[in-house]
């Protein structure tokens, strides 16, 4: 499934503006990049969210799979609580 460009532009936006924080988080902890230093949303589909994400002197593409197959904008944000959630639990000691 394809989302609205507006709905992606838009989410991304918030996303990059207001949680950079948890987007490089998710990425170091997640997308196994503990030296990740920055992560922008780049964009997400019905499986995934992508980053891209500053590592070293270089940047990679982070692909980070949804828990479920999703079709809707609160899904998406569901899903992205989801994400930081886990991200959270696994960096616990």
């Amino acid at each position: 499934m394809t989302f609205d460009p507006e709905i992606v532009t838009g989410v991304c936006g918030y996303m990059n503006a207001n949680q950079s924080a948890n987007n490089v988080f998710m990425v170091q902890v997640l997308g196994g990049h503990p030296e990740a230093t920055s992560a922008t949303m780049v964009g997400f589909d019905a499986t995934g969210v992508d980053f891209a994400a500053s590592v070293g002197s270089g940047e990679i593409a982070v692909r980070l799979p949804w828990t479920r197959e999703i079709s809707t904008r609160d899904e998406v944000r569901e899903q992205l609580f989801t994400l930081l959630d886990r991200a959270l639990q696994v960096s616990e000691p």
